[in-house]
């Protein structure tokens, strides 16, 4: 999958994860079969990693970490370039609340939930 399908995909979840959250009524329970967006967009975009039986353990992490290390990074590429995007159109609005204030809030309220864990 290329770079430009995967920022699509991203798009799409974010998206859907935007809409679920405004009318969360309107998201029914996912059946339990059901992979949903998020699912369907992994099973795409992870590498089908064919293993040897005659390769050894050090030759199997490498290969793996070599092929999932690609397919995070593209990952993380597009959600990164989807942040930058909203973020920049957000900031120049002006807001009340720059962008990178909501991450700090967001990294905030996560090391506090840390804590009560």
């Amino acid at each position: 999958m290329d770079q430009n399908e995967v920022v699509k995909k991203v798009v799409a979840i974010l998206t859907e994860a935007y809409d679920d959250f405004r009318q969360p009524d309107a998201a029914a329970a996912p059946e339990a079969e059901d992979i949903g967006l998020i699912g369907q967009f992994l099973t795409e975009v992870m590498p089908r990693i064919e293993l040897s039986r005659d390769d050894s353990l050090e030759e199997i992490a490498e290969q793996i970490g070599r092929e999932m290390g690609t397919a995070v990074t593209q990952l993380t590429a597009a959600f990164t370039a989807a942040y930058i995007q909203l973020a920049l159109v957000h900031d120049e609005g002006d807001p009340e609340v720059p962008s990178a204030q909501v991450l700090r809030d967001m990294a905030i309220r996560a090391e506090v939930s840390e804590g009560d864990a």
